[in-house]
Formats: structure tokens, C-alpha cells, sequence
């Protein structure tokens, strides 16, 4: 049985917000090249570039950015070398009373008792929203102190039960180390395999790799419907030397 493999970026490809090791690009670039691969990340299409390079990103089969908001197609050019990508679909992210949604993300920062608070707090992005309360200006050493806070009171948690009690028709994940992505019910990873890899998933092996597959995680939608299926793999790692070390393993192995 073939085997089609997906990864998630932050915190699986690459460090949390950052650009993929060099030493692991080339590893994983290897690897990939006679497999089918695809990327599925919760950050836009021009952010997965800028973290795994062109070299990968010209080798995978296809995109699925944003939460699968949006997903990309791949048309590999043998004569000149480069590829073409097409925008497969997008979704557009529909909540009621917009301004308020927004006014309320702005004072569950003002009430954050973290003391370190940089701008661009939300990011709207193809059919979702990010969001922190550290902001998108923070260093990496302010998201570091960040998310060792968030290690220690469960903040995002907390924010993401309260949300989702109040607001039913969307969804409150944990992202990435320091964030919340927001969208619609159903607008999640699992697009991936409900509406591009359904069908291949009946006469092929899938195996998920990430790093938040636990509920509330922005990896646990896509994880969950692949564990219900015997065709079905997920793997959890907590960074990308995990990643490195899993394609020596026999499970990626297969093409």
C-alpha cells in the first residue's frame, strides 16, 4: 500500500515561527523526493514558504495553508525545473457583529495578567483568525517567556473554553506555541482529508505528523478522523529533531 504523508510546520517542520534548519532541509528534501508529501499548516502560504524554502516547497504535492482554509496544487515543470501553484479553494471566515468579536479579543488582552504585550494581537488570515495575547511584534525571547507562562497557568486554555462557550458556530484552538486560531465549525484541518483525500484514503496509508494533537490543539481535528480510519497514522512530536529522527523509521520508509 502507498503511503501519502502529512506534516504540520511550527513546531513539527520547523522551530515555532522560524525557518527550517539547514542540516534537517536537506534531510527531509531527500526524503521527499520520491514520496507523496504534503504540508498542512494554520499560517498563510507566503509564511510556509519563507520557513521551509523552495526547494521543499517545489517537491511537495500540495499546500493546505491556514487550517486547509486555503489549499494549493502543485504542477511540477520538468523542462525548466520550477513549479506552478494554483489556488485550489479558499474560505472566507463569517461571524456575526464582526466589531464586537474583535472588541472582545482586544479586552481579553487588556485583562491578560501577562505583562508583555507587543501589538497585532489578531491576524486575519484566509478563512480564520490568528490570535495572542504576547502579539505578533513579540521577539522570540518574548514568546519564549510567553510560553513558559502559558506552560505554567494554562491561559490559552482558559481563553479558548470561554470563547467556545460563548460563540458556537466557531471553533477556539491552540496553534502554535503562543497563539489561538479561530474559524468556523468545520473549517479545520480535517478539510484535508473531507474534501482533497477522502477518497485516497480508502487504498492508501496516511500518516499526520504535529505537535498539538491533544484537544484543544490545532492538530487534534485532522488526528482524530485519521485514528477512526485503519488507513489512518498520527504521530505527535514536540519538535522538529523528532520529525528528523521519524524518516529513518520503518513507517517512513514507504513511498
Amino acid at each position: 500500500m502507498n503511503t501519502i504523508y502529512l506534516f504540520d510546520v511550527d513546531g513539527t517542520l520547523t522551530p515555532a515561527k522560524n525557518n527550517i534548519d539547514t542540516k534537517f532541509a536537506a534531510q527531509f528534501l531527500k526524503w521527499s523526493k520520491s514520496r507523496q508529501v504534503y504540508i498542512v499548516s494554520g499560517g498563510s502560504f507566503i509564511r510556509i514558504l519563507n520557513q521551509i524554502k523552495r526547494p521543499i516547497f517545489d517537491q511537495v504535492q500540495g499546500v493546505f495553508a491556514c487550517m486547509g482554509n486555503a489549499y494549493y496544487t502543485n504542477r511540477f515543470n520538468k523542462e525548466d525545473g520550477y513549479s506552478t501553484w494554483t489556488e485550489a479553494y479558499k474560505n472566507k471566515f463569517d461571524i456575526k457583529k464582526q466589531k464586537d468579536f474583535y472588541a472582545e479579543l482586544d479586552w481579553i488582552v487588556k485583562d491578560s495578567p501577562f505583562h508583555i504585550k507587543t501589538g497585532r494581537h489578531y491576524e486575519e488570515r484566509v478563512g480564520m483568525v490568528n490570535f495572542s495575547i504576547v502579539g505578533r511584534n513579540a521577539t522570540m525571547e518574548q514568546r519564549k517567556v510567553y510560553e513558559e507562562y502559558d506552560a505554567k497557568f494554562k491561559e490559552r486554555e482558559k481563553i479558548v473554553e470561554k470563547l467556545s462557550k460563548k460563540y458556537k458556530g466557531i471553533d477556539f484552538v491552540i496553534g502554535g506555541a503562543v497563539s489561538m486560531d479561530i474559524f468556523n465549525k468545520g473549517n479545520d484541518k480535517s478539510q484535508v482529508i473531507h474534501r482533497v483525500l477522502k477518497d485516497k484514503l480508502e487504498d492508501h496509508r496516511i500518516v499526520f505528523v504535529g505537535d498539538r494533537i491533544p484537544f484543544p490543539g490545532n492538530d487534534h481535528s485532522l488526528a482524530s478522523v485519521l485514528q477512526t480510519h485503519k488507513n489512518g497514522h498520527t504521530i505527535e512530536v514536540e519538535s522538529w529533531r523528532d520529525t528528523a529522527k521519524l524518516l529513518s523509521t520503518d513507517l517512513f520508509a514507504s513511498g
